[in-house]
């Protein structure tokens, strides 16, 4: 075992002490099962100073116990794109635990189809994700069968309508003819292949151009801000597939100032200012062992929630992504590209999902059958 590092802080060699070994045992067999990670095999670790200490540690002693080399490497604004270029020729598997937004890393997810890389984004998954009995060891037998089942229904989609009791109106039709499928998440990571944990999600991009309704958001994304809440529902009007009016109170001035930032990006890169307000996914959690967004009811929204990439994957949730579209499975992606790519997750509470098989039904509201009716899941 090989391990390039720098020196440990005595922070960090506290919160190394305070990890739980059990924690551990469950992301090395994630590591082993999802990346088929061996021990002759080498990880580039990516960090960056918003990283979570104790995940770190976590999966540093994962890779250890199964042997494989690994580099850190600390990403942060002053890094360059061909640095990163370098590293990805020279490590077989790549494992990203940074939780901030730095555009020097986003041409990982192209450049590995290149490369070849195995590339598991964590982002800003927390130590909790690796709790024994939790979602990551959801039985994959299971889950691929509840996947599967949830691939025949959704595969006659021709529109959803989704409502809420806090005000969601929503209206998203399905591209016609069969031009896009629904893509599972589960099995096994392959070179050139990205994908997160925990797995558990089919997920397709809608027709961009008329989703209209709104969008009633009870939290942000959590890269945007950790809340597990908000100050006061977002609310998000959406006309032809685009966002074009966000309202609320502090949390969506949040919003409108992220978006803003990466309006500005995408214009400069893709002469399209609009590409992050665009819809860019519809997706259906299917882990019955992930956690809800919402990590303690008790305390302040503030308080910190669970990561997107698991809370995306609860059974009985949807999430709806707006921004990049190119997601790297062929037959699903859309057509535009962005700088961002934000996923809103809709708990079950109060949720219901109408989904419609003929486009004649979907236009008139007739002959719906509700997937999930107020929070209750009716896929099978």
């Amino acid at each position: 075992m090989n391990v390039e590092k720098a020196p440990k802080s005595k922070i960090e060699q506290k919160k190394e002490m305070e990890v739980s070994p059990e924690y551990v045992q469950v992301a090395e067999r994630a590591l082993k099962g999802y990346l088929q990670l061996k021990s002759e095999e080498k990880v580039l670790l990516i960090k960056d100073r918003d990283t979570d200490g104790k995940t770190a540690v976590i999966l540093e002693k994962a890779i250890d116990a199964i042997g494989s080399s690994r580099k850190e490497f600390m990403l942060s604004k002053k890094s360059k794109k061909e640095e990163i270029l370098q590293l990805l020729q020279k490590y077989e598997t790549i494992i990203s635990i940074s939780a901030g937004d730095y555009g020097t890393s986003d041409d990982i997810y192209d450049d590995i189809k290149e490369t070849k890389n195995r590339f598991l984004a964590l982002l800003d998954i927390d130590k909790e994700a690796f709790k024994p009995g939790g979602a990551l060891e959801e039985n994959p037998a299971e889950l691929v069968e509840r996947l599967n089942r949830m691939e025949a229904l959704l595969s006659r989609a021709r529109g959803f309508k989704i409502t809420s009791v806090y005000g969601t109106d929503l209206n998203i039709p399905i591209r016609p003819l069969g031009e896009r499928r629904w893509i599972k998440e589960t099995g096994v990571l392959n070179p050139g292949e990205w994908g997160n944990l925990p797995v558990g999600e089919i997920y397709t991009t809608p027709d961009e151009t008329r989703t209209n309704g709104t969008l009633m958001l009870p939290v942000l994304e959590s890269t945007i801000k950790t809340h597990q809440g908000v100050d006061e529902f977002v609310k998000l009007t959406i006309k032809d597939g685009v966002i074009v009016a966000i309202d609320g109170g502090k949390s969506a001035e949040v919003l409108r100032d992220q978006l803003a930032k990466e309006s500005k990006e995408s214009e400069k890169e893709y002469n399209d200012p609009w590409a992050p307000y665009r819809i860019a996914e519809m997706g259906f959690g299917a882990n019955s062992k992930a956690r809800g967004v919402v990590a303690d009811p008790d305390k302040s929204y503030r308080r910190a929630g669970v990561s997107v990439v698991e809370a995306e994957k609860r059974f009985g949730t949807i999430h709806l992504a707006f921004g990049d579209a190119k997601h790297g499975d062929e037959g699903a992606e859309g057509f535009h590209t962005a700088s961002s790519h934000y996923d809103f997750v809709i708990p079950r509470n109060g949720l219901t999902v109408e989904m419609f098989t003929s486009e004649q039904d979907f236009d008139k509201k007739n002959k719906g059958q509700k997937i999930i009716n107020d929070g209750g899941i009716n896929f099978f």
